[in-house]
């Protein structure tokens, strides 16, 4: 007798539920079991070590702070994604389009807007950061300056590495566990849960793009990443595989580690976070017509190869 999954006939809104709680059982167990890990690389203080006021400039607590940063890729985005789908799809691998091959014409678009899309970027983060709200939501708009503040600060704390093994931490903790981990949370489950939902890709993609870009808390940077996941999203959809996402997220966040770590060892003079940024108004213009000129070929490709929508179907 064939295994038939469990929420594999469910309705969308029920499988959300199921996937919160599998989110939060994760949470639970992983970072506990993380925790007592950490014990013999740390020793006992390693949880009293980490209360009250981190000294960014002490490597010990950065250490330790990658260290939680990498359990927490692990507890919040990929355990509980690999057991929502073993629970929703014949496979793993089958339900999160895993089992399909990359195009290699779209990978090579894709990589092309991430880089043709720098100025563009950081000319969203600049309108994203003159953005104001009416003095009545002040205290809310200081709140959310002051998490940005500490966003950026360990940010810069993580990216502060000159030595190779550094680089290498990073790559991973940055770069690879977050394309990995928040492709399969976003596109691989919640993309889809919302096709099937609203029996629309278009509002899937949206709604997911604009739930990625809110969950990083980084209010000031909330238009490039929505932009970003909306992106992502569509690729999903015009693909029909995971991978080309997935590859794609690598990509985006491997750039700015390698500029981190280039900037910090003095080879090159710029700042991570605003790498490839322009004032001149025809840059940032020229950007987003290629940029869009690129998307648009991404879509003919799609529309000639299948007119389905293969990348969020369930």
């Amino acid at each position: 007798m064939m295994f038939q999954p469990f929420l594999r006939e469910k309705p969308a809104y029920i499988k959300l539920i199921y996937f919160i709680i599998i989110i939060f059982c994760s949470l639970l167990l992983v970072n506990i079991f993380g925790m007592v890990l950490a014990v013999p690389f740390f020793g006992k203080s390693f949880i009293e070590s980490l209360t009250g006021i981190y000294d960014y400039n002490d490597p010990g607590v950065i250490c330790k702070l990658k260290y939680i940063q990498i359990i927490n890729e692990f507890a919040m985005f990929i355990v509980p994604v690999l057991l929502f789908a073993l629970l929703a799809g014949k496979s793993m691998r089958d339900y999160l389009k895993l089992d399909r091959s990359i195009n290699f014409v779209q990978l090579l678009i894709g990589a092309s807007v991430i880089i043709a899309s720098l100025p563009l970027i950081n000319w969203l983060s600049k309108i994203n950061e003159s953005m104001s709200l009416p003095d009545q939501l002040a205290g809310i708009e200081k709140w959310m300056r002051n998490a940005e503040n500490d966003a950026d600060a360990l940010s810069n704390a993580f990216m502060s590495t000159t030595t190779f093994w550094g680089l290498l931490i990073n790559i991973l903790m940055i770069a690879i566990l977050p394309a990995i981990g928040e492709e399969f949370f976003f596109r691989g489950v919640l993309q889809r849960l919302f096709s099937e939902w609203f029996k629309n890709a278009h509002i899937a993609i949206f709604l997911t793009a604009f739930i990625f870009s809110a969950f990083h808390l980084q209010f000031y940077g909330f238009l490039p990443r929505f932009m970003l996941g909306l992106f992502l999203g569509y690729l999903f959809y015009w693909s029909g595989t995971l991978w080309l996402p997935i590859i794609i997220h690598f990509i985006n966040n491997g750039i700015a580690v390698v500029v981190a770590f280039l900037a910090a060892k003095g080879a090159i003079n710029v700042n991570f976070e605003t790498f490839g940024s322009s004032d001149n108004i025809y840059v940032n213009l020229c950007s987003t017509l290629f940029v869009a000129g690129l998307v648009f070929i991404l879509y003919r490709k799609y529309r000639m190869n299948s007119p389905s929508t293969k990348g969020c179907k369930p």
